[in-house]
């Protein structure tokens, strides 16, 4: 077992972990984009959980209305009475106190984080999306948050996990996150969530290559395996 491999924790799915290599890495942004139905707040909750039952603290921003907090506690089970404690959720409402919530995290949060998770980080950013001028200012906070984020799992040595929605491509012939210029480019490794039929999903490996795929399903408790990881 590698090194890099030791300093990863699990996402609460084997087939997922498998997928990474371990689970998330200290250090890096993970990025997971999807339609809406995908999975990706099940997936974020899911990862939450498995850090707490691990004793490590897990911090979410939650940018797309009330926290679904009884989706979480049906995903962490009989563990929620005694992981409760190390889970925090903060909701923002606008993309503009989304700025400073991740501005201050560093402050705000628990000590002993071990994971931050931000669901959506582009729901409040496609928002405020307006005319071409307009939209500089806004690329340029999104990427600033982006960096901050970066900078914050690098020197406390945690994991960021960011979901993102999905717009198609240029050329129509297919999908890409939003933002996909500046997401890309801070993301460590990225994952797509496809959802083929019915609650099957398919995970697609995007970053690192080469590109790989496990087929999952999403339960009331979370993502479990269906299949496992394609070569």
């Amino acid at each position: 077992m590698s090194d890099r491999t030791l300093n990863r924790i699990g996402t609460g799915c084997k087939e997922l972990d498998s997928l990474l290599s371990g689970g998330l890495e200290m250090g890096e942004i993970l990025l997971v984009y999807g339609e809406r139905g995908s999975g990706k707040t099940a997936l974020a909750f899911q990862v939450m959980s498995n850090f707490a039952s691990l004793g490590k603290g897990a911090a979410m921003v939650y940018t797309e209305g009330r926290p679904p907090v009884s989706r979480l506690m049906a995903i962490s089970g009989r563990s929620w009475d005694a992981i409760s404690d190390l889970i925090w959720v903060v909701e923002v409402k606008s993309f503009e106190s989304q700025e400073s919530v991740i501005e201050e995290l560093e402050y705000q949060m628990p000590p002993g984080v071990a994971v931050i998770a931000i669901d959506t980080i582009t729901s409040r950013y496609r928002e405020v999306l307006g005319e071409h001028d307009e939209n500089i200012v806004v690329n340029k906070s999104l990427n600033r948050q982006l960096a901050m984020l970066k900078d914050l799992c690098r020197r406390k040595a945690l994991s960021v996990l960011i979901t993102g929605e999905v717009r198609m491509q240029l050329d129509g012939k297919g999908i890409q996150p939003v933002a996909p210029a500046i997401l890309s480019y801070w993301s460590d490794r990225i994952v797509r969530l496809e959802r083929p039929l019915g609650d099957v999903r398919k995970a697609v490996l995007e970053r690192p290559p080469p590109k790989r795929e496990a087929v999952i399903r999403l339960t009331e408790k979370g993502f479990i395996g269906a299949g496992g990881v394609a070569p």
